[in-house]
């Protein structure tokens, strides 16, 4: 019993400087995804209002019921790709806002202690 607890407490102390920069990890990987998402978004946003575009002139030129009703599907899936990208995009900067995170945000880690002498 006391060398389950013997391994479980260095275990325990080993994984000590990673529990201590926990908060450094969670703020750059928001920032990550906050650069990311500011980078990819207004790509995706002129993709799904084309793709909105596309499924109107779909549903304006159909001559049959079944074309009309893809050109239909094509509008709703546009409209509803949209809303989650606008919802992604607004969740991270929410979070980003609320915790102070700055999306140019770089650690400073060192892995390795230095000893200057």
């Amino acid at each position: 019993m006391k060398k389950k607890l013997i391994v479980l407490g260095s275990s325990v102390l080993s994984f000590m400087p990673f529990i201590a920069s926990a908060q450094t990890t969670i703020q750059s990987m928001v920032a990550t995804i906050g650069s990311i998402l500011n980078t990819a978004i207004p790509v995706l946003i002129i993709l799904g209002v084309l793709y909105f575009v596309y499924g109107v002139v779909m549903f304006v030129i159909a001559s049959d019921e079944e074309a009309k009703t893809k050109g239909r599907n094509s509008m709703i899936y546009g409209i509803i790709g949209l809303v989650v990208i606008v919802a992604m995009w607004g969740l991270v900067g929410i979070v980003q806002r609320t915790f102070g995170i700055d999306s140019s945000y770089a650690p400073n880690v060192d892995l390795v202690p230095t000893f200057d002498q």
